[in-house]
């Protein structure tokens, strides 16, 4: 279905504000079909889809343990008065000790449903997020996604795409943890580049979920505090508007959540990947999912040479590399100078990257018939070990 086009006045702005503005609108269009209802589909890469669908649901459990409790507390149904109620906790914005937790639990039972002032509804909402959505546990699932996918790149690299699903999950079970244990395991020491996609891969992981915590704290105290002050004001209506508005809420964070999980998988098997093969590789770039944007469909079967990452006048239209991103460089094909709008140059525009092309984004690579991973002792003898054992099923040949 064509969608009749809108146009947008931009005439008014500075030259600064219309590339932003025309920043906002190409990238919003190169993950408007990605992130429809394809977000929840399984991924194509049998490399890393039990790890999106297990990172996704012990998020979404979480979120929905928010959401349950939350609603119970606005109902009244957690008064368990065991006395008179004592002071309000004094509470701070870093991780709560498990005292702390259950101070604050205790002072919010005691207090009668009808005496919650709206600083109590915040605390109700810092609790439920310290309590289901702490850092450090979050910190933790990212580490496992990152490294995890990271490392799941390498055995891309030694299996191709001999590797069935059944295969594909048992090695996933028996892959370290932490970025530590698969140095330790795979005497990554001795790898400063791939030291660098495990670090790196958690860090950036981590700080996607730890914004998804915030984004959940502010969002849920906006919606509580608008409608705690509707009843004061008498004009909050029924308390299913309420449920309906944190259905939307609650909704939004998980596809936010499952975003996480796509997008950070997808980029950290990509460079782990690309670490993994030697120089001189040919690999052949996939966008064939249902959702791909149009910059990703035109990437779509374009073939790129592996180069090292330190190597001089390297040719971003023919070559790839670990770390090539689109870090300051533009998904809008126009810029303003002046009056007017021009054709950006090709060195400003997106390219190939090594990784994900854009949030949602399924984009990966394969390796061309005959590619040899580069050699890594370790790794393979740990690789040829693990699908050894009984239980693994063989790869297909």
């Amino acid at each position: 279905m064509r969608h009749k086009p809108i146009l947008v006045d931009i005439g008014a702005l500075a030259c600064g504000c219309s590339d932003h503005a025309l920043e906002a609108l190409a990238k919003s269009m190169a993950g408007e079909e990605a992130s429809g209802p394809d977000i929840w589909a399984r991924h194509e890469s049998p490399f890393i889809q039990s790890l999106i669908e297990l990172f996704s649901s012990r998020g979404l459990l979480r979120l929905e343990k928010v959401r349950i409790e939350l609603v119970a507390w606005l109902a009244g149904k957690h008064h368990k008065p065991t006395g008179a109620p004592a002071a309000r906790p004094m509470t701070h914005p870093g991780n709560w000790t498990p005292d702390e937790l259950s101070l604050v639990r205790v002072y919010l039972e005691n207090l009668p449903p009808g005496a919650f002032q709206l600083s109590d509804w915040t605390l109700v909402v810092d609790y439920l997020i310290q309590r289901y959505l702490p850092a450090g546990e979050l910190a933790s699932e990212a580490e496992w996604l990152a490294v995890r996918a990271a490392i799941m790149g390498k055995v891309q690299a030694s299996l191709g795409e001999k590797a069935s699903l059944p295969v594909a999950d048992a090695v996933v079970g028996a892959l370290p943890l932490t970025t530590q244990a698969a140095q330790l395991e795979f005497d990554f020491d001795g790898n400063t580049l791939m030291n660098h996609i495990l670090e790196y891969g958690k860090l950036r992981c981590a700080g996607q979920v730890t914004q998804l915590r915030e984004n959940a704290r502010h969002r849920l105290k906006r919606e509580i505090l608008d409608w705690q002050e509707q009843k004061i004001l008498g004009t909050a209506g029924h308390q299913s508007a309420l449920q309906t508005r944190l259905f939307d809420t609650f909704s939004v964070l998980n596809r936010d959540w499952r975003r996480i999980a796509v997008t950070e998988a997808g980029e950290n098997v990509n460079q782990g990947l690309i670490a993994s093969l030697a120089p001189g590789t040919k690999v052949r770039r996939l966008e064939q999912y249902r959702g791909a944007c149009p910059f990703c469909r035109k990437i779509h079967g374009r073939v790129f040479t592996v180069v090292d990452a330190k190597a001089r006048n390297k040719n971003g239209e023919t070559e790839v590399w670990v770390g090539k991103n689109n870090i300051g460089r533009a998904a809008a094909p126009r810029k303003r100078v002046g009056d007017e709008l021009i054709e950006r140059d090709a060195a400003e525009r997106w390219w190939v990257p090594a990784g994900t092309v854009h949030p949602h984004c399924r984009g990966m690579w394969t390796v061309m018939d005959g590619a040899i991973a580069g050699a890594d002792p370790v790794f393979q003898a740990w690789l040829e070990k693990t699908l050894a054992k009984p239980e693994t099923p063989h790869a297909h040949r």
